[in-house]
C-alpha cells in the first residue's frame, strides 16, 4: 500500500558540501514540481565575540550578517550551477542559524511545519549508514526525510 505524502513545505539543510549542494538541487526541483515552499537552512557554529563589559559572549549581528551575505552568495553560485531558472524565487526562503546542525534542522522542520527533510548525506565509513547528522535528523524528525548521496555511493 502507498501513501501519499502532501507535500507544501520543504526543507533543504546546505553546508555546502558535494552532496548538500546536490540536495539542493533536487530538493529545489521537487519543490517545483509540488508547489511547495523551500526552506534553505544554512546551520553555522555559534558566532559569538567576547563582551568585556558585561564579561560573556554574545552573538553579533554585524557577524551573522557576514555570514548570512556569504551564504546568499553561495546559494546563488549554487542556482546557477543547478539550472534552475524556473523555480519561483518566492518560494524560497532561506534561513541562516547558529548551533549544532541536527538540533536546529529539526527545530527549524517543526517551527516551519515542514512536509519533507531534503539533506545530503555523506555517510559514514561504511555504505550502510548514514552520516551522523543524517541519522540524527532521521531519528528526531516528525516528517519524511529523503536523503541524497554522491552517484554510485
Amino acid at each position: 500500500m502507498t501513501q501519499n505524502i502532501d507535500i507544501k513545505r520543504i526543507l533543504i539543510p546546505i553546508d555546502f558540501s558535494s552532496t548538500a549542494r546536490l540536495a539542493f538541487n533536487e530538493g529545489l526541483k521537487i519543490a517545483a514540481q509540488a508547489g511547495a515552499d523551500a526552506f534553505i537552512l544554512h546551520v553555522a557554529e555559534p558566532i559569538r565575540a567576547f563582551d568585556f563589559g558585561k564579561q560573556k559572549y554574545i552573538e553579533t549581528q554585524e557577524a551573522i550578517e557576514r555570514v548570512q551575505e556569504g551564504v546568499d552568495r553561495r546559494i546563488e553560485e549554487l542556482w546557477q550551477e543547478g539550472g534552475l531558472e524556473a523555480v519561483d524565487r518566492r518560494k524560497v526562503h532561506m534561513i541562516v542559524r547558529g548551533g549544532r546542525a541536527h538540533e536546529e534542522i529539526l527545530a527549524t522542520a517543526e517551527a516551519k511545519e515542514t512536509d519533507l527533510i531534503i539533506m545530503g548525506s555523506s555517510g559514514a565509513s561504511d555504505k550502510t549508514t548514514a552520516g551522523s547528522t543524517s541519522e540524527r535528523v532521521l531519528r528526531g524528525a516528525k516528517c519524511a526525510v529523503y536523503f541524497v548521496r554522491q552517484p554510485g555511493y
